[in-house]
């Protein structure tokens, strides 16, 4: 039965190109944007999934930086105690020289006073080795000072900052089921002054604890303040004094000390300081390892995170190329049958003429 009112092959035909056009439509959206999940309409369970798979590489991603800068601070940390290091390495050998110089006059200091100028003093061998020992020790104040990044410094333990020991520093280094991972390090194993300490004792002694590798006295015949020292009210103070050795070699004339004694006393309260500066680098050292490791490791996890969103949603760029041109050879049948369909009313008309 042939109706000119409903075209039963018309809308077939119809119903199938529209078919065809809304795949073919879908096909290239697929093509264009190279996901096969981009909406949570195409797949809610691969959508859902991998888009807290990209929320979370995002958090990678700000770890990674995190981690950038706790490598800078560390390689920071690091490259400032080393040359502390060497510098004390330096005092240190600068003092067995002197130890070797003959001593200045026994009886003819100008002065007597401890930190002031004696003219008799400044004339020896022994104090020009004094002044090259100063200007070591205005280094290392320096390296102190300039051991920053970011505003973190921490061979420095200023005012406002927390007592010491005790307290730590932290770096991020992960990420992982909404939990941030970090790695902390003791403040005090790399702290070199500490200006919020309250009083100066010998190194690894009794009262001690909150002082820095810098920080507290040297004895040896007299005090010695290596860069700071405390003040009858408590309050950290920079060091102006220029002697290291003059005060010693004062109280050794004066007293009819053993000198060597005293410079052997010296020399090992140098080895104490700076076996404290090496073990602090170890720490830092260790830290610096493990940041590493983790930065690796987070670097591994978002190029996983990539690869297990990618087998979720992205399209198979082959399969959907396949696929398309078999649709459009679809869409050209289906209009070359509505076609067919619709100039199939036409014949009728012969029947009437």
């Amino acid at each position: 039965m042939t109706s000119i009112i409903t075209n039963n092959g018309a809308m077939a035909a119809l119903q199938t190109l529209r078919a065809v056009n809304g795949v073919i439509e879908k096909t290239q959206h697929q093509v264009s944007s190279g996901l096969r999940v981009a909406n949570a309409s195409d797949n809610a369970a691969y959508w859902s999934i991998a888009t807290t798979m990209r929320s979370d590489k995002k958090a990678m991603s700000a770890v990674s930086d995190s981690i950038g800068f706790a490598k800078a601070v560390l390689d920071t940390t690091y490259d400032g105690m080393d040359k502390i290091r060497e510098e004390l390495t330096t005092i240190r050998n600068l003092v067995i020289t002197a130890q070797s110089l003959p001593p200045p006059a026994t009886d003819g200091y100008s002065n007597w006073t401890d930190f002031q100028p004696d003219s008799t003093y400044d004339q020896s061998q022994v104090a020009k080795v004094d002044a090259e020992i100063y200007q070591h020790w205005q280094q290392i104040n320096s390296v102190v000072e300039a051991s920053s990044f970011g505003g973190v410094n921490l061979l420095k333990n200023d005012v406002n900052e927390p007592q010491l020991p005790g307290t730590k520093t932290e770096f991020t280094t992960g990420y992982v089921n909404g939990q941030v991972l970090t790695v902390s390090i003791d403040t005090k194993d790399t702290t070199m002054i500490n200006y919020n300490r309250t009083v100066d004792n010998l190194w690894n002694q009794p009262g001690s604890e909150n002082m820095g590798c810098l920080d507290g006295v040297l004895w040896s015949a007299n005090i010695i303040y290596p860069i700071t020292y405390v003040d009858g009210g408590g309050v950290v103070q920079k060091n102006e004094n220029t002697y290291t050795l003059r005060n010693v070699e004062v109280r050794i004339a004066a007293n009819n000390l053993d000198r060597n004694f005293y410079y052997n006393a010296l020399i090992d309260q140098m080895d104490e300081r700076i076996q404290a500066v090496v073990g602090g680098m170890s720490v830092v050292g260790s830290t610096q390892k493990r940041v590493e490791m983790q930065d690796e490791f987070n670097s591994n996890m978002m190029d996983t995170v990539d690869k297990g969103v990618g087998r979720l949603v992205d399209a198979d760029m082959e399969e959907e190329s396949a696929r398309l041109a078999a649709l459009q050879t679809q869409q050209q049948l289906a209009v070359q049958s509505l076609s067919i369909a619709n100039s199939a009313s036409q014949a009728i008309m012969q029947l009437f003429q």
